[in-house]
């Protein structure tokens, strides 16, 4: 891939990330200062830290139809521009309403750089670099969450929320000069985007192509397990392991862990998932890389669920969190792949989002009700299984662009 390319991805990545910021912001502000924002108790807070989600499920293929309709630099700016209202109105809502109108624009905002993303790394690429490219974007983009969570856990109480997100709603604005300058104005203009969307499928042509069919499912039970339930119940489990040692009167509290252990996570991930994108690009059978690192995540959340020592314990916690962000990119690339020959490769990634951001959204709600119901140690048994589920399916499964290629310019 030219430099120039390489270029418009890595400014891509850059320029989500500031206005990731905000967003990464509010999951350390909200829980804490919700009484001094405008609202009433932390269900108010779960409700606003999880639509955002819920409102990009239907969104998607909506995103979808308009990149097909708009050139794709206007798209990016669009979610650049929504992204820094929602940004600096973080520091001016005072009332519940509000806070739901923000955080649904941010879901728009990041329906827009998701699927965005994705058919521009699509695109941009060839089987050879498709992962090293989705590594760096992935990687990248990531730095927001890690500057977000500092600045939220660091100034808010020096400096206060509204002058935050004035500062951050402001760096948000500042980037769009650099779309102009680095992002090109079209990607593609080859796809025959339906009319009907999604439903003008023919939803049998993916049961005749069930490499499909099974990295759908995968993305789906990755994201549920591996992100959206982890990510959602992290401080709560160590907050319990904690207590089980008996060393919860320690002066760093759980919350203070959980953050740590992401900002090791973010700040170390552009340059582990760029190499795993690497070592994704050279392998004749990336099938295998995939499975290595899904029975990795079997293990460690194995582990996890044992009641082994504290010190040995979070390391291995910090190891899942790196190793599960890297399975999440190497999905994204066998999709990508897979995508990139059909004619309607911006509806099967729009397909993709959707199923990818269900699995985000229902993580949290499964994670806390399984847990009620079961315990955190059956739960993360029951994850640990249906990983190793995951990679002997793939073990068993050759994964081929070519043999896909040609079943699917013939159903697609």
């Amino acid at each position: 891939m030219g430099k120039k390319n390489r270029q418009s991805i890595v400014s891509l990545a850059l320029i989500t990330a500031i206005c990731l910021a905000g967003d990464a912001m509010l999951y350390i502000v909200l829980p804490i200062h919700w009484n001094g924002v405008g609202l009433n108790s932390l269900i108010e807070v779960g409700v606003l830290l999880s639509i955002n989600r819920f409102v990009r499920l239907p969104l998607n293929p909506v995103v979808g139809f308009l990149y097909k309709k708009v050139p794709f630099r206007t798209g990016i700016t669009l979610a650049v521009f929504l992204s820094g209202i929602t940004t600096i109105g973080y520091g001016l809502a005072s009332d519940f309403s509000i806070w739901v109108i923000l955080r649904s624009l941010w879901g728009v905002a990041w329906s827009l750089f998701k699927l965005g993303a994705f058919l521009f790394i699509m695109h941009l690429s060839t089987d050879d670099n498709r992962g090293v490219n989705m590594g760096t974007y992935n990687g990248l983009y990531r730095l927001g969450s890690l500057v977000g969570m500092l600045i939220g856990g660091i100034l808010v109480d020096l400096i206060g929320l509204k002058v935050i997100s004035l500062f951050l709603g402001i760096a948000v604005f500042i980037t769009i000069p650099f779309i102009y300058r680095y992002i090109p104005k079209s990607i593609s203009g080859k796809e025959n985007f339906p009319a009907n969307s999604i439903s003008s499928l023919n939803i049998l042509s993916y049961v005749k192509n069930p490499t499909l069919v099974w990295m759908l499912v995968t993305a789906f039970l990755s994201v549920m397990i591996l992100e959206g339930m982890m990510n959602a119940t992290l401080s709560h489990l160590i907050g319990v392991k904690l207590q089980k040692e008996d060393i919860a009167s320690l002066l760093i509290s759980a919350t203070a862990i959980a953050g740590g252990l992401q900002a090791i996570r973010w700040g170390i991930l552009p340059f582990i998932s760029n190499k795993v994108g690497q070592m994704l690009d050279r392998s004749a059978r990336k099938n295998y890389i995939l499975v290595l690192f899904m029975a990795l995540n079997s293990v460690l959340l194995l582990i996890i669920s044992f009641n082994i020592f504290f010190i040995f314990w979070l390391p291995m916690l910090l190891i899942h969190l790196v190793i599960s962000s890297c399975t999440t990119n190497i999905i994204d690339t066998l999709y990508s792949n897979l995508s990139s020959r059909g004619e309607n490769s911006v509806l099967l990634i729009t397909l993709y989002t959707v199923v990818v951001d269900l699995g985000a959204a229902l993580g949290p709600f499964l994670g806390y009700w399984l847990e009620n119901l079961i315990g955190l140690t059956s739960l993360f048994l029951i994850c640990s299984f249906v990983c190793l589920l995951l990679a002997l399916k793939w073990f068993f499964n050759r994964y081929s662009n070519k043999s896909y290629s040609k079943r699917a310019q013939e159903s697609l």
